[in-house]
């Protein structure tokens, strides 16, 4: 993490917020779908996962663009709760200190290395 990445999600003005969510979001949905959440578990985000992945299994009628959609409406503040738990701190601008996929890779490197 570079830093002058200060600020954890709920810091951020509520537009940069929701852009926040929406890039974790579909980022969480490619995990989701490939059935690799496993390492997001290893932080304290049990309850948030649940209801949010519970949703998305009721939804996965949907196309992928209408189930993120329907997702991010339906989970908003779960995946703000999430998000703000994990180790992930961001720019003013709303951007993340490290894109998810770097995130993920480095965290997955670490438990690899422990």
């Amino acid at each position: 993490m570079t830093n002058d990445a200060q600020l954890s999600i709920t810091e951020l003005p509520e537009t940069l917020q929701h852009n926040a969510v929406k890039t974790f979001a579909t980022f969480y949905q490619q995990l989701f779908d490939a059935n690799n959440l496993e390492l997001m578990s290893n932080f304290d985000v049990v309850t948030y996962m649940t209801d949010i992945n519970d949703h998305m299994v009721l939804s996965r009628f949907m196309t992928k663009a209408q189930r993120l959609a329907d997702s991010i409406n339906f989970s908003y503040q779960d995946y703000v709760n999430l998000i703000a738990r994990l180790d992930q701190a961001y720019f003013e601008t709303g951007n993340p200190a490290q894109p998810w996929a770097t995130w993920y890779a480095n965290h997955f490197s670490q438990l690899a290395t422990a």
